[in-house]
Protein backbone atom coordinates (compact mmCIF):
# COMPACT_ATOMS: atom_id res chain seq x y z
CA UNK A 1 0.00 0.00 0.00
CA UNK A 2 1.19 3.51 -0.98
CA UNK A 3 0.70 6.08 1.76
CA UNK A 4 1.30 10.27 1.07
CA UNK A 5 0.42 12.16 3.93
CA UNK A 6 1.30 15.47 2.01
CA UNK A 7 -0.91 14.28 -0.70
CA UNK A 8 -3.46 12.35 1.48
CA UNK A 9 -3.84 9.36 -0.29
CA UNK A 10 -3.35 5.45 0.17
CA UNK A 11 -3.14 3.68 -3.14
CA UNK A 12 -2.24 0.25 -4.17
CA UNK A 13 0.40 0.09 -7.21
CA UNK A 14 4.01 0.10 -7.72
CA UNK A 15 6.85 2.72 -7.38
CA UNK A 16 9.64 2.76 -9.53
CA UNK A 17 12.61 4.69 -8.07
CA UNK A 18 15.51 5.67 -10.25
CA UNK A 19 17.97 7.59 -8.41
CA UNK A 20 16.12 8.29 -5.81
CA UNK A 21 13.68 9.71 -7.89
CA UNK A 22 9.99 8.25 -8.97
CA UNK A 23 9.61 7.38 -12.44
CA UNK A 24 6.75 6.52 -14.60
CA UNK A 25 9.03 4.08 -16.90
CA UNK A 26 12.25 2.05 -16.53
CA UNK A 27 13.92 3.13 -19.56
CA UNK A 28 17.79 2.43 -19.16
CA UNK A 29 17.60 1.40 -15.38
CA UNK A 30 18.57 -2.20 -14.06
CA UNK A 31 15.41 -3.19 -12.29
CA UNK A 32 15.67 -4.63 -8.83
CA UNK A 33 12.29 -6.02 -7.97
CA UNK A 34 10.94 -6.19 -4.28
CA UNK A 35 7.54 -8.21 -3.48
CA UNK A 36 5.67 -5.51 -1.02
CA UNK A 37 2.61 -7.29 -0.71
CA UNK A 38 1.26 -6.68 2.54
CA UNK A 39 4.11 -3.61 3.28
CA UNK A 40 3.29 0.14 3.60
CA UNK A 41 5.43 2.13 1.67
CA UNK A 42 5.51 5.93 2.98
CA UNK A 43 7.78 8.51 3.39
CA UNK A 44 10.13 9.06 6.33
CA UNK A 45 8.82 10.22 9.42
CA UNK A 46 9.74 13.47 11.76
CA UNK A 47 10.55 13.15 15.12
CA UNK A 48 10.21 16.81 16.47
CA UNK A 49 11.29 16.12 20.04
CA UNK A 50 14.73 14.15 20.56
CA UNK A 51 17.41 13.94 23.08
CA UNK A 52 20.49 12.64 21.21
CA UNK A 53 22.93 13.69 24.30
CA UNK A 54 25.76 15.26 21.93
CA UNK A 55 27.51 16.89 23.50
CA UNK A 56 28.51 15.68 26.97
CA UNK A 57 26.07 12.73 27.13
CA UNK A 58 27.92 10.08 24.72
CA UNK A 59 27.56 7.00 27.20
CA UNK A 60 23.54 7.22 26.95
CA UNK A 61 23.42 8.15 22.86
CA UNK A 62 25.68 9.65 20.28
CA UNK A 63 24.99 11.08 16.91
CA UNK A 64 25.39 8.06 14.75
CA UNK A 65 23.82 5.45 17.31
CA UNK A 66 20.55 7.97 17.75
CA UNK A 67 20.60 8.67 13.83
CA UNK A 68 21.12 4.25 13.23
CA UNK A 69 17.78 4.11 15.97
CA UNK A 70 15.80 7.18 14.04
CA UNK A 71 16.23 5.15 10.51
CA UNK A 72 15.54 1.90 12.20
CA UNK A 73 12.38 3.43 13.25
CA UNK A 74 11.63 5.09 10.08
CA UNK A 75 12.46 8.68 11.17
CA UNK A 76 14.35 10.21 8.72
CA UNK A 77 14.24 13.98 9.82
CA UNK A 78 14.05 14.91 14.00
CA UNK A 79 14.74 18.04 16.08
CA UNK A 80 17.52 17.45 18.81
CA UNK A 81 16.91 19.52 21.63
CA UNK A 82 19.08 21.44 23.77
CA UNK A 83 20.27 20.06 27.34
CA UNK A 84 23.30 19.04 26.62
CA UNK A 85 25.92 19.22 28.47
CA UNK A 86 26.86 22.10 27.99
CA UNK A 87 23.75 23.44 26.60
CA UNK A 88 23.13 24.00 22.96
CA UNK A 89 22.96 28.09 23.70
CA UNK A 90 26.00 29.00 21.15
CA UNK A 91 26.07 29.42 17.07
CA UNK A 92 29.13 27.48 16.72
CA UNK A 93 27.72 24.39 18.86
CA UNK A 94 24.69 24.39 16.30
CA UNK A 95 26.66 24.58 13.42
CA UNK A 96 29.05 21.80 14.78
CA UNK A 97 26.17 19.98 15.42
CA UNK A 98 24.66 20.58 11.94
CA UNK A 99 28.10 19.83 9.95
CA UNK A 100 28.13 16.56 12.07
CA UNK A 101 25.03 15.19 11.10
CA UNK A 102 25.56 15.98 7.39
CA UNK A 103 29.22 14.32 7.49
CA UNK A 104 27.39 11.46 9.06
CA UNK A 105 25.40 10.91 6.55
CA UNK A 106 22.08 12.51 8.38
CA UNK A 107 20.67 15.64 6.60
CA UNK A 108 17.91 15.41 7.86
CA UNK A 109 18.97 16.50 11.77
CA UNK A 110 17.85 20.04 12.82
CA UNK A 111 18.40 21.97 16.06
CA UNK A 112 16.26 22.95 18.50
CA UNK A 113 18.69 25.66 20.82
CA UNK A 114 18.46 27.12 24.33
CA UNK A 115 15.59 29.90 24.54
CA UNK A 116 18.32 31.03 27.88
CA UNK A 117 21.59 30.77 28.49
CA UNK A 118 22.90 27.98 29.71
CA UNK A 119 18.97 26.75 29.83
CA UNK A 120 19.08 28.75 33.30
CA UNK A 121 15.92 30.27 32.63
CA UNK A 122 17.27 34.32 33.65
CA UNK A 123 18.13 35.75 30.35
CA UNK A 124 17.41 35.02 26.50
CA UNK A 125 20.26 33.27 24.48
CA UNK A 126 21.41 35.19 21.18
CA UNK A 127 18.45 33.72 19.66
CA UNK A 128 18.97 35.80 16.22
CA UNK A 129 22.77 34.37 16.08
CA UNK A 130 21.50 31.16 16.99
CA UNK A 131 18.65 31.13 14.09
CA UNK A 132 21.20 32.59 11.62
CA UNK A 133 23.20 29.40 12.64
CA UNK A 134 20.93 27.15 11.56
CA UNK A 135 18.40 26.70 15.24
CA UNK A 136 14.67 26.41 13.75
CA UNK A 137 13.53 27.00 16.89
CA UNK A 138 14.28 27.48 20.80
CA UNK A 139 13.01 25.67 23.64
CA UNK A 140 14.43 25.00 27.88
CA UNK A 141 13.39 21.72 27.22
CA UNK A 142 13.28 19.81 30.73
CA UNK A 143 12.92 23.10 32.37
CA UNK A 144 9.85 25.82 31.62
CA UNK A 145 10.82 29.38 31.39
CA UNK A 146 8.51 30.51 34.85
CA UNK A 147 9.59 34.17 34.52
CA UNK A 148 6.55 36.30 33.06
CA UNK A 149 7.96 38.89 31.58
CA UNK A 150 11.19 37.21 30.38
CA UNK A 151 9.02 34.60 28.52
CA UNK A 152 6.78 37.76 26.91
CA UNK A 153 10.13 38.89 25.78
CA UNK A 154 10.92 35.61 24.30
CA UNK A 155 7.62 35.04 22.62
CA UNK A 156 8.22 38.72 21.11
CA UNK A 157 11.65 38.09 19.75
CA UNK A 158 11.03 34.29 18.24
CA UNK A 159 8.16 35.56 16.91
CA UNK A 160 9.78 38.15 14.61
CA UNK A 161 11.96 35.52 13.47
CA UNK A 162 9.33 33.53 12.46
CA UNK A 163 10.08 30.73 14.69
CA UNK A 164 8.61 28.36 17.10
CA UNK A 165 9.01 28.74 20.79
CA UNK A 166 8.58 24.89 22.62
CA UNK A 167 7.59 25.19 26.02
CA UNK A 168 7.84 22.43 28.39
CA UNK A 169 4.91 22.43 30.55
CA UNK A 170 5.67 22.56 34.14
CA UNK A 171 5.06 24.74 37.48
CA UNK A 172 8.41 24.07 39.34
CA UNK A 173 6.84 25.18 42.64
CA UNK A 174 4.22 22.29 42.74
CA UNK A 175 6.35 19.09 40.91
CA UNK A 176 8.95 20.13 43.01
CA UNK A 177 10.32 16.52 44.30
CA UNK A 178 7.71 14.77 42.74
CA UNK A 179 9.20 11.48 40.84
CA UNK A 180 5.81 9.72 39.34
CA UNK A 181 2.01 11.29 39.04
CA UNK A 182 0.20 12.52 42.05
CA UNK A 183 -1.88 8.84 42.31
CA UNK A 184 -1.74 5.40 43.65
CA UNK A 185 1.05 4.35 42.17
CA UNK A 186 3.38 7.25 44.03
CA UNK A 187 1.48 6.14 46.95
CA UNK A 188 2.57 2.37 46.68
CA UNK A 189 6.06 3.57 45.87
CA UNK A 190 5.88 6.02 48.98
CA UNK A 191 7.12 9.02 46.98
CA UNK A 192 6.25 12.31 46.42
CA UNK A 193 3.32 12.76 43.52
CA UNK A 194 3.69 15.60 40.45
CA UNK A 195 0.26 16.43 40.76
CA UNK A 196 -1.40 17.70 37.22
CA UNK A 197 -1.97 20.90 37.80
CA UNK A 198 1.70 21.42 37.73
CA UNK A 199 1.50 21.00 33.74
CA UNK A 200 -2.31 23.13 33.35
CA UNK A 201 -1.03 25.59 35.27
CA UNK A 202 1.80 26.52 33.44
CA UNK A 203 -0.02 25.43 30.05
CA UNK A 204 -3.02 28.23 31.45
CA UNK A 205 -0.20 31.12 31.90
CA UNK A 206 1.81 30.45 28.79
CA UNK A 207 -1.69 30.69 27.13
CA UNK A 208 -2.54 34.01 28.81
CA UNK A 209 0.99 35.20 27.97
CA UNK A 210 0.65 34.52 24.15
CA UNK A 211 -2.99 35.76 23.56
CA UNK A 212 -3.25 39.19 21.26
CA UNK A 213 0.99 38.04 20.26
CA UNK A 214 2.36 37.62 16.99
CA UNK A 215 4.34 34.94 17.71
CA UNK A 216 3.98 31.12 17.57
CA UNK A 217 3.84 28.71 20.68
CA UNK A 218 4.00 25.15 21.23
CA UNK A 219 3.18 22.95 24.36
CA UNK A 220 5.47 20.10 24.23
CA UNK A 221 4.66 16.24 25.65
CA UNK A 222 1.04 16.96 27.17
CA UNK A 223 -0.09 14.15 29.46
CA UNK A 224 -3.21 16.07 30.72
CA UNK A 225 -6.54 15.84 28.43
CA UNK A 226 -7.66 19.11 30.22
CA UNK A 227 -4.35 20.78 28.87
CA UNK A 228 -5.22 19.61 25.80
CA UNK A 229 -8.36 21.27 25.81
CA UNK A 230 -7.08 24.84 26.51
CA UNK A 231 -5.21 24.53 23.82
CA UNK A 232 -8.29 23.85 21.60
CA UNK A 233 -9.75 26.25 23.24
CA UNK A 234 -6.72 28.93 22.77
CA UNK A 235 -6.40 28.24 18.98
CA UNK A 236 -10.36 28.90 18.76
CA UNK A 237 -9.49 32.48 20.64
CA UNK A 238 -6.74 33.19 18.13
CA UNK A 239 -3.81 32.24 19.63
CA UNK A 240 -1.21 30.66 17.45
CA UNK A 241 -0.75 27.22 19.45
CA UNK A 242 0.68 24.14 18.70
CA UNK A 243 0.72 20.89 20.78
CA UNK A 244 1.90 17.46 20.88
CA UNK A 245 1.87 13.89 22.50
CA UNK A 246 4.02 11.42 22.85
CA UNK A 247 3.58 7.32 22.70
CA UNK A 248 3.95 6.65 26.28
CA UNK A 249 1.68 9.42 27.41
CA UNK A 250 -0.65 7.67 24.97
CA UNK A 251 -0.34 3.81 25.70
CA UNK A 252 0.31 3.84 29.64
CA UNK A 253 -0.79 4.73 32.41
CA UNK A 254 0.66 5.69 36.23
CA UNK A 255 0.14 1.99 36.73
CA UNK A 256 3.27 1.32 34.40
CA UNK A 257 5.54 2.11 37.57
CA UNK A 258 4.26 -0.74 39.17
CA UNK A 259 5.36 -3.50 36.37
CA UNK A 260 8.57 -1.36 35.08
CA UNK A 261 9.52 1.18 37.72
CA UNK A 262 12.26 3.15 36.61
CA UNK A 263 12.06 2.50 32.71
CA UNK A 264 8.37 3.83 33.37
CA UNK A 265 9.40 7.40 34.96
CA UNK A 266 9.54 10.25 32.94
CA UNK A 267 8.48 14.15 33.46
CA UNK A 268 5.81 14.72 32.72
CA UNK A 269 4.52 11.42 34.47
CA UNK A 270 2.37 8.85 33.28
CA UNK A 271 -1.00 9.78 34.21
CA UNK A 272 -4.26 7.83 35.41
CA UNK A 273 -6.12 5.57 33.25
CA UNK A 274 -8.88 8.16 32.75
CA UNK A 275 -6.20 10.81 31.33
CA UNK A 276 -4.76 8.70 29.53
CA UNK A 277 -8.15 7.58 27.72
CA UNK A 278 -8.65 11.08 27.67
CA UNK A 279 -4.99 11.63 25.61
CA UNK A 280 -6.50 9.02 23.06
CA UNK A 281 -9.92 10.42 22.44
CA UNK A 282 -8.77 13.69 22.22
CA UNK A 283 -5.61 12.95 19.82
CA UNK A 284 -8.30 10.68 17.53
CA UNK A 285 -10.74 14.23 17.42
CA UNK A 286 -7.73 15.86 15.80
CA UNK A 287 -6.98 18.32 18.60
CA UNK A 288 -3.07 16.95 18.75
CA UNK A 289 -1.21 18.69 16.17
CA UNK A 290 1.64 15.85 16.40
CA UNK A 291 3.06 12.89 17.79
CA UNK A 292 6.54 12.65 19.19
CA UNK A 293 9.27 10.24 20.71
CA UNK A 294 10.52 12.44 23.37
CA UNK A 295 13.47 10.03 23.12
CA UNK A 296 16.18 10.36 25.74
CA UNK A 297 18.06 7.77 26.12
CA UNK A 298 20.20 6.97 29.85
CA UNK A 299 22.80 4.87 30.39
CA UNK A 300 21.68 1.55 32.78
CA UNK A 301 23.35 3.04 35.67
CA UNK A 302 20.73 5.90 36.09
CA UNK A 303 17.92 3.81 35.30
CA UNK A 304 18.94 0.80 37.76
CA UNK A 305 17.95 0.99 41.94
CA UNK A 306 15.91 3.46 43.50
CA UNK A 307 13.28 5.03 41.93
CA UNK A 308 13.38 8.47 43.22
CA UNK A 309 17.01 8.76 42.05
CA UNK A 310 16.73 7.34 38.64
CA UNK A 311 16.66 9.48 35.68
CA UNK A 312 13.63 10.65 34.19
CA UNK A 313 12.71 9.31 30.47
CA UNK A 314 12.42 6.82 28.14
CA UNK A 315 13.78 5.98 24.73
CA UNK A 316 10.96 5.78 21.49
CA UNK A 317 12.65 6.23 18.47
CA UNK A 318 12.57 2.46 17.62
CA UNK A 319 9.12 1.95 18.71
CA UNK A 320 7.57 4.93 17.93
CA UNK A 321 5.49 4.02 15.03
CA UNK A 322 4.11 0.57 16.07
CA UNK A 323 3.08 1.88 19.57
CA UNK A 324 1.25 4.90 17.90
CA UNK A 325 -0.05 2.46 15.81
CA UNK A 326 -1.44 0.01 18.05
CA UNK A 327 -3.25 2.87 20.34
CA UNK A 328 -4.47 5.18 17.85
CA UNK A 329 -5.69 2.94 14.81
CA UNK A 330 -6.58 0.44 17.80
CA UNK A 331 -8.41 2.59 20.03
CA UNK A 332 -9.09 6.15 18.54
CA UNK A 333 -10.27 4.60 14.96
CA UNK A 334 -8.04 6.04 13.10
CA UNK A 335 -6.87 5.58 9.60
CA UNK A 336 -2.91 4.18 8.78
CA UNK A 337 -2.96 7.87 6.81
CA UNK A 338 -4.44 9.90 10.04
CA UNK A 339 -1.80 8.14 12.22
CA UNK A 340 1.48 8.87 9.80
CA UNK A 341 0.18 12.68 9.43
CA UNK A 342 0.64 12.95 13.32
CA UNK A 343 4.36 11.75 12.78
CA UNK A 344 5.00 13.51 9.45
CA UNK A 345 3.88 16.35 7.82
CA UNK A 346 2.20 17.54 11.70
CA UNK A 347 5.04 18.17 13.19
CA UNK A 348 6.93 19.34 10.07
CA UNK A 349 4.56 21.88 10.18
CA UNK A 350 4.68 23.12 13.64
CA UNK A 351 8.81 23.71 13.03
CA UNK A 352 7.45 25.91 9.60
CA UNK A 353 9.10 23.07 7.30
CA UNK A 354 7.61 20.81 4.44
CA UNK A 355 7.66 17.28 4.04
CA UNK A 356 8.47 15.82 0.60
CA UNK A 357 5.32 13.65 -1.51
CA UNK A 358 5.92 10.00 -2.00
CA UNK A 359 7.16 10.94 -5.21
CA UNK A 360 9.83 12.74 -4.36
CA UNK A 361 11.27 11.25 -0.65
CA UNK A 362 13.74 8.80 -1.64
CA UNK A 363 15.75 11.72 -3.53
CA UNK A 364 15.45 13.53 0.18
CA UNK A 365 14.19 12.47 3.43
CA UNK A 366 13.78 8.68 2.21
CA UNK A 367 10.81 5.66 1.74
CA UNK A 368 10.47 3.60 4.15
CA UNK A 369 9.12 -0.09 3.98
CA UNK A 370 6.72 -1.18 6.91
CA UNK A 371 5.34 -4.73 7.43
CA UNK A 372 2.15 -3.33 9.81
CA UNK A 373 1.35 -6.97 10.86
CA UNK A 374 5.01 -8.30 11.70
CA UNK A 375 5.13 -9.02 15.48
CA UNK A 376 8.71 -9.21 17.29
CA UNK A 377 10.30 -8.73 20.92
CA UNK A 378 12.11 -5.64 21.15
CA UNK A 379 15.20 -7.21 23.20
CA UNK A 380 15.46 -10.34 20.40
CA UNK A 381 15.20 -8.05 17.23
CA UNK A 382 18.00 -5.70 19.16
CA UNK A 383 17.90 -1.65 19.22
CA UNK A 384 20.75 0.85 17.55
CA UNK A 385 20.58 3.45 20.25
CA UNK A 386 23.02 2.59 22.92
CA UNK A 387 20.24 2.78 25.63
CA UNK A 388 17.45 0.41 26.38
CA UNK A 389 15.35 2.30 29.13
CA UNK A 390 12.28 1.91 27.70
CA UNK A 391 9.00 -0.12 29.50
CA UNK A 392 8.46 -1.59 25.96
CA UNK A 393 11.70 -3.69 26.08
CA UNK A 394 11.02 -7.65 26.07
CA UNK A 395 7.30 -6.40 25.11
CA UNK A 396 6.18 -8.31 22.02
CA UNK A 397 5.09 -5.32 19.07
CA UNK A 398 3.06 -5.36 16.16
CA UNK A 399 4.69 -3.38 13.08
CA UNK A 400 8.22 -3.24 12.16
CA UNK A 401 10.51 -1.03 9.82
CA UNK A 402 11.78 -3.51 7.13
CA UNK A 403 14.41 -0.74 5.37
CA UNK A 404 14.33 2.77 4.71
CA UNK A 405 15.36 3.34 0.86
CA UNK A 406 16.98 7.19 -0.33
CA UNK A 407 19.61 8.07 -2.28
CA UNK A 408 23.15 7.65 -0.78
CA UNK A 409 24.95 5.64 1.18
CA UNK A 410 23.48 6.05 4.97
CA UNK A 411 21.88 3.48 7.46
CA UNK A 412 19.48 1.50 4.68
CA UNK A 413 18.36 -1.43 7.18
CA UNK A 414 16.31 -4.99 6.62
CA UNK A 415 15.57 -5.67 2.49
CA UNK A 416 17.61 -2.82 1.94
CA UNK A 417 21.32 -4.28 3.63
Amino acid sequence: MLLDPVEGTQTRGDLLLAEGVARSDSDGCAIRELDCSGIWVFPGLFDMHVHLREPGGEASETLESGFRAAMAGGVTALCMMPNTIPPLDSPSMVRDLLDRSGRLGYPGAHVVACLTRGRAGRELADLEELHEAGAIAFSDDGSPLADDDLMVEALERTGSLGTVLVEHPETTEISAGGVVNDGPAARRAGVRGIPARSEVADVERCLGLAKGRRCRLHLTHLSCPESVRMVSSARDDGVDVTCDVTPHHLALSEAAVGAFGTMAKMNPPLRSDADRAGLVELTGMGLVDAVASDHAPHESSSKSGDLGAASFGVTGLETLLPVVLEVLAGQAGMTPLGVLRLLSTGPAGVMGLGMPRLAEAAGSSGVVLFDPDMRYTLERVGTFSRSVNTPFWRRTLRGRVLGVWRRGPAYWRGCFA
